[in-house]
């Protein structure tokens, strides 16, 4: 059976949050921050009916939100690193 719904994360930095669409479609709009994602680059997983679409993108966004920052943030910068070094 072929898959025809398709999960996409924003590409927005400050949300990058999971939602759904039907395979072949280009563009989506983030239901969370309305900013168009290009489902081509974006897109996770294919899934057969929008049940189990709903379901994963609600799992994702529950996992998602127990992060309390993305990962790029918690890593210590090199200034911080550098101000200490000097004291």
């Amino acid at each position: 059976m072929k898959s025809v719904y398709t999960i996409v994360r924003c590409s927005n930095r400050y949300c990058g949050k999971f939602s759904y669409c039907k395979t072949g479609q280009k563009t989506k709009q983030c239901p969370y921050c309305n900013k168009r994602i290009d489902v081509y680059k974006k897109q996770i997983m294919t899934v057969n009916t929008a049940k189990q679409a709903r379901v994963l993108v609600q799992e994702f966004n529950k996992e998602f939100g127990k992060q309390t920052e993305p990962e790029w943030m918690s890593n210590s910068s090199p200034k911080k690193e550098i101000k200490e070094k000097k004291k």
